[in-house]
């Protein structure tokens, strides 16, 4: 894989709560049990030096509950003591492995989400055509510490209700690709 290249899975669970979930049996004498509650980020150096890196949510799930979620894409130092460097900016794309579906494993079935750039309420809609498109252009003053993007990815009513009608359990993924396509500040090689 590309140093510059990170991979954002965005999974749609239908009726089901979230990834890595392991059932556990509850029994009468003990009538409560534990849910260990997790969020991991990932992190892929963009200029050739590894000083700078792009962090983004390793995924994104989505429920019938839970039909919007927001995360952030964040340029930062790799040492979390430095800040970026001087005059920074960065471009970054995203690319849809599925053209903005969600589909099953066999691929049979397809279901629209948006990506949005910015909240939930009051992002622009970025349309994903299949091809890498611009998700952000990226600026720092001297001394940030960093800089991040808001981004949603959300699923309308209508999809719900079709995902919701497919087999209990059943898993709807799309793969988002965000890309550093051009990189400048002082000391920094982009990675070619």
């Amino acid at each position: 894989m590309n140093k510059n290249v990170k991979r954002l899975g965005v999974f749609a669970l239908a009726g089901v709560l979230g990834l890595g979930v392991a059932s556990t049996t509850i029994s009468a004498a003990e009538p409560s049990k534990d849910t260990d509650v997790f969020y991991t980020t990932s992190s892929t150096n963009i200029d050739a030096d590894g000083k700078v890196v792009m962090v983004v949510p390793a995924a994104v799930s989505l429920t019938k509950e839970n039909k919007t979620q927001e995360f952030a894409v964040t340029i930062q130092p790799a040492d979390e003591t430095e800040t970026l460097p001087d005059n920074f900016a960065a471009t970054v794309n995203v690319e849809s492995k599925n053209k903005g579906m969600l589909k099953d494993k066999g691929m049979t079935k397809s279901f629209a989400y948006k990506l949005l750039k910015g909240e939930a309420v009051g992002g622009s809609e970025i349309t994903l055509t299949g091809q890498d498109v611009e998700f952000h252009n990226f600026t720092a003053l001297k001394g940030t510490s960093s800089v991040e993007q808001k981004a949603t990815i959300k699923v309308e009513d209508e999809v719900v209700k079709k995902l919701e009608n497919e087999k209990p359990g059943s898993r709807f993924t799309d793969t988002l690709t965000f890309k550093v396509t051009s990189l400048s500040g002082d000391g920094l090689t982009q990675v070619k």
